[in-house]
């Protein structure tokens, strides 16, 4: 069983980078994770993001685990508009 995640998770799913994607939404850890295990074998690029905290999710072995964070993406300069919260799938 997975971690104890509360919440609704966004998967975004695309067919290739260069075809637009769809929004899904599933509730429960449970349900994301067989989501984007089903649809990852289909075939699907699969992104996970908890909707509450934002983080990022990936399939790993079968299992869907938070993604390790970019380097850059915790850095702040202090100057311009922040990023923070902002998906990378928006940026």
């Amino acid at each position: 069983m997975g971690p104890s995640i509360p919440d609704n998770f966004y998967l975004y799913l695309w067919r290739s980078s260069d075809s637009p994607g769809t929004l899904y939404l599933a509730k429960g850890f449970e349900t994301a994770e067989a989501l984007c295990r089903g649809l990852t074998e289909d075939g699907y690029i699969v992104k996970v993001i908890h909707m509450v905290t934002n983080g990022e999710f990936e399939l790993r072995e079968g299992k869907l685990c938070p993604s390790a964070p970019e380097p850059s993406a915790h850095r702040r300069s202090g100057r311009g508009p922040s990023s923070e919260g902002m998906s990378q799938a928006f940026a």
